[in-house]
């Protein structure tokens, strides 16, 4: 035996099936483990970047709040400053901006810039660089909001030279308001480096402009604590319309934790300023990867340790098996003999039992395949297995079966010019040839009858395309006898004229009772009904219209759109003895692709020739009839021509064109 056919028994061997089985069940198991941890660590280190996120958050508004206020007290200062309210009253311009400015260089960064406008928002005094000529619409909506709280004071962020800038606005009075002083400080990168330098998470302050596609905003990183390298990533990764999730972003080094503040509002349109709090993943990761290698090793310990175990387990008992699935091999391949020797599978355990119920199996196979060779050789392999396989009982069921009757003509000539031995011979030649034919396209014999062959598609093994197999069957047997009569011809050579055997065939299919039929002590299984009898009588009818077959029209019906790949030539419509329906019958003569022109020429004109005898056009139909005579003498025609002289001026008015045959 080859390693290649051995290969499949070492695969299959008990020692294999072990370890596979403890595969199967410790990988799930470690598998669940490992991402157990896996999934808890994932989860550990998302809580713990969320946490720092949140702090990181929680400090930057913190630190903004802390900056709005400084801003108030700044603001209140210089409210209730005596200079700067005298020089005020007196509109003395240089004595005001000389106050705020010293008043900008004690707040020790505090505060970058102040704005003094009078209460219609026109600028008085700006501190700022370059100034600005007037009050941008976002400034006055601000000044607005104050005038309309009750303490007169608001706070906002506003860009200014595409800076943004915490501003908080609060009213001069002298005793009612007459002027609004605006104070802010700018969210630069001195800004975001202080809130990192208290949470040791990177801040960015991002602006962009919203819009109702999301995915095409444009984003500018305004000021961060990120690498110049990442500005572009984060712009490009952010989602800046979620603010309560934590979102990852791939950042040149590592990804990164990201949690987005709105700074200015969540607006439909218009421009909007985010504070984006970061933290790298980098340090966790690293942590995770040393515990899933860790993980990784103690799980492979844990199969090696295992698979050693199983495998001295598994060695002193699957030797025994090992021989049993010998024997089995060779009562695969049809050794029925030769049992195992007793010395070779000891004890009373499972394993020595099944060695005996192994050979009790062989010698039952060995007698059922004597039942079977010789089954075989009395019908055909179909109906041995049908019998083997079922229990034997005497019933059938009905089925929808093609029935072939195929009938050798020309023995009674034959046996006169051979020994009946030499005939006989010539028959089971003529018959196996055929029988082969039938086989291969899926047929069945179900019987022989003299010189005759009965054929089943359908039963007792049934396909979906039976229909279309008993035709193919039934051309190759007509070139199956062609090659017979060829031998016959070759083998008479000058000594004597040339046999020549014919074969007359029918086809029809139809509902019969499949079964068992016969007595309890002796029954055959076959098939009976009124479609046997109508197959079995247009056997008989091809050598009325000397043709080489008839098939019925349900037969050629059942083939579907197959039949369009046949050439076929209508014979007559027919009430055969003992059924009171009319039968359309057939000619099969090939694959329509082989057809000649010429031949399909004289097929129309006989189907022209058979609507004009139908509808009593005699002259017409004689016509036709005789022009067909000329180029080919068909018996056919000759039939059709001398029936027309019998029946015309004799039929009625309602005759159907039917033939009827009182006659088997």
């Amino acid at each position: 035996m080859t390693d290649r056919a051995r290969s499949p028994l070492k695969f299959s061997s008990i020692r294999t099936r072990l370890i596979v089985f403890l595969l199967m069940l410790l990988l799930p198991v470690l598998s669940a483990i490992y991402w157990f941890v896996d999934r808890e660590n994932t989860r550990y280190t998302d809580e713990t970047i969320n946490s720092y996120l949140n702090i990181g958050a929680d400090v930057f508004d913190f630190s903004r709040e802390e900056h709005k206020n400084t801003l108030l007290t700044i603001s209140n200062a210089l409210t209730r400053d005596w200079g700067f309210r005298n020089a005020f009253g007196a509109a003395d311009r240089q004595t005001i901006t000389d106050a705020a400015q010293t008043l900008l260089t004690r707040s020790f960064g505090a505060a970058d810039i102040m704005i003094i406008t009078d209460m219609s928002g026109q600028i008085i005094v700006d501190t700022s660089e370059p100034g600005l000529e007037a009050l941008p619409p976002a400034w006055i909506d601000m000044i607005n909001t104050a005038a309309s709280t009750g303490d007169g004071v608001a706070d906002a962020i506003l860009a200014l030279n595409d800076v943004p800038y915490q501003m908080t606005v609060i009213p001069l009075f002298l005793p009612t308001p007459v002027a609004w002083i605006i104070a802010g400080f700018p969210l630069d990168n001195r800004f975001v480096d202080s809130i990192k330098s208290s949470t040791a998470s990177d801040v960015s302050i991002v602006r962009y402009l919203r819009s109702e596609d999301a995915a095409t905003v444009p984003r500018q990183v305004i000021a961060s604590t990120l690498l110049p390298a990442d500005h572009d990533l984060l712009a490009r990764g952010l989602d800046a319309s979620i603010y309560s999730e934590t979102q990852r972003i791939a950042m040149s080094e590592a990804d990164y934790g990201t949690l987005v503040r709105s700074l200015s509002g969540r607006a439909e349109q218009g421009e909007e300023i985010v504070a984006v709090i970061q933290r790298s993943y980098q340090e966790n990761q690293a942590n995770l990867a040393a515990l899933r290698d860790r993980l990784f090793d103690f799980s492979l310990a844990v199969v090696c340790i295992s698979l050693l175990a199983v495998i001295i387990l598994a060695r002193g008992f699957t030797r025994p098996v090992l021989q049993l699935a010998s024997r089995v091999q060779r009562i695969e391949r049809g050794d029925y003999g030769a049992a195992l020797p007793s010395e070779q599978v000891r004890g009373r355990d499972e394993v020595a039992g099944l060695a005996e119920s192994i050979d009790n199996m062989a010698s039952g196979l060995a007698e059922k395949e004597k039942v079977r060779d010789l089954l075989g050789k009395v019908v055909s392999r179909e109906i041995a297995d049908e019998l083997l396989s079922n229990r034997i009982e005497l019933g059938g069921e009905e089925k929808v079966v093609s029935v072939l009757f195929a009938d050798i003509r020309g023995f009674t000539r034959l046996s006169e010019q051979q020994t009946p031995s030499q005939t006989l011979a010539m028959l089971n030649t003529c018959l196996e040839r055929i029988c082969a034919a039938i086989e291969v396209h899926g047929g069945v014999v179900d019987k022989f009858t003299g010189d005759a062959v009965m054929a089943l598609f359908g039963a007792p093994v049934g396909h979906p395309d039976d229909a279309l197999r008993a035709a193919r069957a039934l051309l190759a047997v007509q070139q199956a006898m062609v090659a017979v009569n060829n031998e016959l011809s070759a083998d008479a050579g000058n000594v004597r004229p040339a046999l020549q055997l014919r074969l007359g065939a029918g086809l029809h299919t139809g509902l019969v009772v499949a079964g068992n039929m016969g007595s309890r002590n002796r029954m055959n299984y076959t098939v009976i009904g009124d479609a046997v009898n109508l197959a079995s009588r247009l056997e008989g009818l091809t050598r009325y219209y000397d043709v080489h077959n008839v098939i019925s029209e349900a037969s050629r019906q059942a083939l579907g759109e197959q039949a369009q790949a046949f050439a076929w030539r209508e014979l007559d419509l027919v009430r055969v003895k003992g059924k009171q329906e009319p039968v359309r019958i057939y000619e099969l003569l090939g694959p329509r692709e082989a057809l000649d022109a010429r031949t399909e020429a004289e097929l129309a004109q006989f189907a022209q020739a058979l609507t004009h005898y139908r509808n009593r056009q005699w002259d017409a139909a004689l016509d036709i009839l005789r022009a067909l005579q000329e180029t080919s003498p068909l018996t056919l025609y000759q039939l059709y021509s001398q029936r027309i002289v019998e029946l015309r001026g004799t039929v009625s008015a309602d005759w159907d064109g039917v033939y009827a045959f009182n006659s088997k």
